[in-house]
C-alpha cells in the first residue's frame, strides 16, 4: 500500500497558488507600464489622457505579446537581451502607433522612443538587476 505524503497533498494547491500570483503579478505590471507610458505620451503631446491610455493600452498589449516570445533569449543573453526587448518594443510599439493614430500626432517613434525609455529605465530595468 502506498502512503499518501502532505507534499503529494499539498503541492498542487501551492502551484496553482504560484501561478495565479505570477499571473496576477504580471498585470499589475502591465497596469504600471501602461500608466507611465501613458503619462509619457501626455507629456510629449502626443495626446491628451484618453488617447494617451489607450495608445499606451495597445501598443504594449502588442509588444508584451511578442515579449513572451524574446523572454528566454533575455535571460539568456543578460543584458544584451534586455537591450535588444527594448528595442523590439520601441518597433513594435511604433509600428502599433503609426497603425491607428495616423493624423496629427508627434512622430509615432519618438513616442515609442520616449514611453519605453522611461518604463524600461523606471521598472524593467530594476526589476532586472533585482530579480532573484
Amino acid at each position: 500500500m502506498q502512503s499518501i505524503s502532505p507534499l503529494d497533498v499539498a503541492l498542487p494547491g501551492v502551484a496553482l497558488k504560484t501561478a495565479v500570483l505570477g499571473a496576477l503579478a504580471l498585470v499589475m505590471i502591465f497596469i504600471l507600464v501602461v500608466f507611465v507610458e501613458s503619462v509619457v505620451l501626455q507629456l510629449i503631446g502626443w495626446g491628451n489622457l484618453r488617447e494617451s491610455l489607450r495608445g499606451a493600452f495597445w501598443m504594449n498589449l502588442a509588444s508584451t505579446a511578442a515579449g513572451f516570445l524574446l523572454l528566454v533569449a533575455v535571460n539568456r543573453l543578460a543584458v544584451f537581451g534586455l537591450i535588444l526587448s527594448w528595442a523590439c518594443s520601441v518597433l513594435i510599439e511604433g509600428l502599433v502607433l503609426r497603425r491607428f493614430w495616423r493624423q496629427k500626432k508627434p512622430s509615432h517613434w519618438y513616442a515609442a522612443l520616449s514611453a519605453n525609455l522611461v518604463s524600461y529605465l523606471l521598472l524593467i530595468v530594476p526589476a532586472y538587476l533585482f530579480r532573484g
